[in-house]
C-alpha cells in the first residue's frame, strides 16, 4: 500500500469487522463462496485504490509484445510467480483458516495481491513463473505500471520507455557489448 496513504486505527477496526462478517457469511453456506470472495476483495481494494494489483515483474513476452504495440494482449496475473497465490485461494484461506489479526490477514491479502504482466497465451497456459524467467519492475514508490480500472498504465513516455531500455540492455548483453 502507498505509504502516503496509511490506514487510521478506525479504517483498520472497520475492516476487521468487514472480514469477522465476510468469515461469518462463508460459513454459513447463505451465499456461494465466490461471492463472499468477490465482495471481500472489492471492499479491500477500495482501500488499497492503485496499489490494487500492481504488478512487481514482466515476461520477455509481454515485453515484446508492448513495443509492438500489442498492450491490449497484455494482462496483469496473481498466483503465477513464487508461493503467491490465486486470488480466489488466497481470499477464502483468510476467510475460512483461523481467525486472524488485521495486522496478519492484511498482510497477507498484499503480498498475494501482487501480480505479474504476461501476455493472454502465457496466462491460459496455467504456468508458474521463476525468477529467471521474469523481469522485476521498478519499485511501486516510481509510481509506474499503476492500476487502471481493470488494467494497468502503459504510458509511452513512462513505462513503455522503461520497457525499450530494458530489451535495448539485453540486446547488448546477448550481442557482448
Amino acid at each position: 500500500m502507498d505509504e502516503k496513504k496509511q490506514l487510521s486505527d478506525s479504517d483498520k477496526e472497520t475492516l476487521q469487522n468487514f472480514y469477522r462478517a465476510s468469515r461469518d457469511l462463508l460459513a454459513s453456506g447463505l451465499v456461494p463462496p465466490i461471492c463472499v470472495q468477490r465482495s471481500f476483495e472489492a471492499a479491500s481494494a477500495g482501500f488499497l485504490g492503485e496499489d490494487t494489483w500492481r504488478p512487481t515483474h514482466i515476461t520477455a513476452a509481454a515485453m515484446v509484445d508492448a513495443v509492438e504495440g500489442r498492450v491490449s494482449n497484455i494482462q496483469r496475473a496473481h498466483g503465477v510467480f513464487g508461493d503467491r497465490m490465486d486470488r480466489y485461494d488466497r481470499t477464502l484461506a483468510i476467510l475460512s483458516g483461523p481467525e486472524q489479526s488485521f495486522d496478519a490477514w492484511w498482510t497477507f491479502y498484499k503480498e498475494h495481491d501482487a501480480t505479474v504482466l504476461i501476455t493472454k497465451e502465457e496466462h491460459g497456459s496455467g504456468k508458474k513463473f521463476t525468477v529467471e524467467e521474469l523481469f522485476e519492475l521498478p519499485k511501486w514508490e516510481e509510481g509506474m505500471f499503476t492500476n487502471s480500472g481493470f488494467s494497468f498504465k502503459m504510458r509511452k513516455k513512462v513505462e513503455l520507455a522503461w520497457i525499450r531500455a530494458k530489451l535495448e540492455e539485453m540486446e547488448k548483453l546477448r550481442e557482448g557489448r
